[in-house]
């Protein structure tokens, strides 16, 4: 899955969910997230979180 600005996730390792945030070009092959409770978005690996969008 292609990742989506404003897309709710959820860690695999740490179970926290957040919304992704915009691209980190100092980091392009990590998606920057934005977890809930969080001030800045952090780095995580795209095959490292569950992606919770809606079936269209």
């Amino acid at each position: 899955m292609t990742p989506i600005i404003g897309e709710r996730i959820k860690h695999h390792a740490t179970k926290r969910e957040g919304t992704i945030d915009r691209e980190d070009f100092s980091a392009s092959h990590y998606v920057q997230v934005l977890f809930e409770g969080d001030a800045e978005p952090l780095p995580c690996h795209p095959t490292e979180m569950d992606y919770l969008r809606t079936p269209a």
